[in-house]
């Protein structure tokens, strides 16, 4: 609990580390110097040697308060004598890693297609359909890996035979 609450009073360092990361994935994808401006929650696209865009990376766009509802929605689970710890500690850090990529691809993805097809049609195209897509399956897929270690079942399975 106490790392979900630290989440939301820090959620603006979350968003800092979240351009760094999308700057240097931007940069990876398009060969497009792509910039992060700490403090500032900015991201910084170039087109060769002039800004092509700029973004603020607003607390919609970050993944801490989905984070924080994980760690805070998931702290009772380890409580619960039935679960083994190290179970429900590695079906939160399998969730939290599954958001937190998934964030990062989608905000690469959004300056990819900035890149590409210029801000617009490409912001519209891509952060309002694509990001949107992500988002969407990137926590189903978190919730879905988060069940799945949290009930599986440890060791071999035997057959009925």
């Amino acid at each position: 609990m106490t790392g979900g609450a630290s989440l939301v009073v820090f959620a603006r360092t979350e968003r800092d580390l979240e351009a760094s990361a999308a700057g240097h994935a931007i940069h990876l994808v398009t060969g497009e110097r792509a910039i992060a401006v700490p403090g500032r929650h900015l991201l910084i696209l170039y087109k060769s040697t002039s800004v092509q865009s700029i973004f603020v990376l607003t607390s919609e766009c970050s993944v801490a308060y989905l984070l924080a509802a994980l760690l805070i929605g998931a702290a009772p689970l380890m409580l619960l004598r039935k679960l083994s710890p190290w179970r429900t500690a590695a079906a939160i850090t399998a969730g939290a890693l599954v958001l937190v990529l998934v964030n990062v691809v989608r905000l690469t993805a959004i300056g990819a297609t900035v890149s590409d097809l210029g801000r617009d049609p490409g912001l519209t195209i891509a952060h309002t359909y694509l990001g949107s897509v992500l988002t969407v399956v990137g926590t189903c897929a978190a919730g879905v890996l988060f069940a799945a270690i949290l009930i599986g079942r440890g060791g071999p399975r035997r057959s009925a035979t």
